[in-house]
């Protein structure tokens, strides 16, 4: 379709063991670390990295595979195994992502979300250039048409799920239920969304706390939910008092070992419901104590079951994107060659009548003249070609 310098390499769950892509998920700091070095390469780029995939997006013929896979990834073994797509397929690539085909839950939201979130940081660094910002707009534009052709027949939302799985267990809790969540980034705000819209409704309230390892972090998202924040040094208090936590932090190692989880439930009489949303787990979950009741994230958002006509429908949605996408890519071709030859043209206007020594006119007037019937000509010729 088109052989755009485009291309993108990456890890994700499609590829590689869950654990091992959990591990390779860089931090925002970390993030812009490398953005900042591509930048000093001249290279326009996009990393995105989440639980389930990292991958940088590049406008150019550099090579950057080898880059990434030595700079922009830790020592994770041969279990890790890289994706390589260049031009129509890494365009195709990057729409599918966007619109949660290519995710362990068929047609999430959060991806689109994370995506733009990576788009807009590596603007922020001063990192993409006016090319590579058109496919990422076209690429946010068509993951919204493509959910709407998949419709209900998306998997929800990870914060549904967890809403769900509290709401499934709502008759064993003290009332108000008192709900902790770990961590402070994309997947602890959608399930804080979900519970704040849920919260309004059900006729038990949550009082829900946040804490995260960085506790700056933590107040911001408390106050945006009307929650409370806790600080990380006082983590095992709010985490032997809670009745659901649900540990929604990006973390290469458990946060809370089985012996840790029994000291702070020695004296627990009420089970308590841990929700693990951690890739890898946030909690080591052999050996728990009996009071609690822990499900990891493969049990709680169960990978997506083959749906055909759903599949047909997002596909045919992603190819008419597609479509568009190179339409608009060939008129934006199209356009800046009309702007060179309308330079050309001029140039030949004013050089001819330099030529017939006719230098009663002056050069505005002859330049505003030139111009005006050469882009009445041009808009023709451009409306043809469409």
């Amino acid at each position: 379709m088109f052989l755009l310098p485009f291309q993108m390499v990456g890890c994700s769950h499609e590829t590689s063991p869950a654990d091992v892509v959990g591990r390779i998920q860089m931090r925002p700091p970390v993030v812009l670390q490398h953005l900042g070095t591509l930048r000093e390469r001249g290279v326009a780029a996009v990393l995105l990295s989440t639980c389930h995939r990292t991958e940088l997006y590049w406008w150019g013929d550099e090579e950057l595979a080898p880059w990434f896979e030595s700079a922009a990834l830790p020592a994770v073994g041969s279990r890790m195994t890289l994706e390589r797509r260049d031009a129509d397929l890494a365009v195709r690539h990057l729409f599918s992502v966007t619109a949660g085909m290519r995710s362990a839950r068929y047609g999430e939201p959060e991806v689109q979300g994370q995506m733009r979130a990576a788009w807009i940081a590596a603007r922020a660094a001063h990192v993409t250039n006016t090319l590579i910002d058109a496919v990422f707009r076209q690429a946010i534009e068509a993951a919204r048409h493509i959910r709407l052709a998949i419709g209900d027949d998306a998997d929800p939302a990870l914060g549904a799920r967890v809403r769900e799985a509290i709401d499934a267990r709502r008759g064993e809790m003290a009332s108000p239920a008192r709900l902790l969540v770990v961590g402070s980034g994309d997947a602890a705000r959608g399930v804080l969304e979900a519970l704040t819209a849920s919260r309004a409704s059900t006729p038990m309230p949550w009082l829900v706390t946040v804490t995260s390892r960085t506790d700056e972090r933590a107040q911001r998202i408390a106050n945006a939910f009307a929650a409370s924040a806790v600080p990380w040094a006082e983590r095992h208090a709010a985490l032997h008092s809670a009745d659901v936590i649900v540990f929604a932090a990006h973390a290469t190692s458990p946060l809370v070992s089985s012996e840790t989880a029994r000291e702070i439930t020695a004296h627990r009489q009420t089970p308590a419901l841990w929700l693990d949303l951690g890739v890898p787990h946030n909690v080591e979950a052999s050996d728990l104590p009996d009071t609690v009741e822990w499900v990891g994230i493969d049990t709680l958002a169960p990978q997506s079951r083959q749906n055909h006509a759903r599949d047909r429908r997002a596909n045919g949605a992603l190819q008419r994107e597609l479509a568009r996408f190179a339409v608009a890519m060939h008129r934006r071709k199209v356009g800046a060659r009309l702007s060179l030859l309308e330079e050309r043209a001029v140039s030949a206007a004013r050089a001819a009548l330099a030529a017939g020594g006719d230098m009663r006119a002056p050069g505005d007037s002859a330049d505003l003249l030139a111009r005006q019937v050469t882009r009445l000509l041009l808009r023709e010729f451009s409306a043809l070609s469409a």
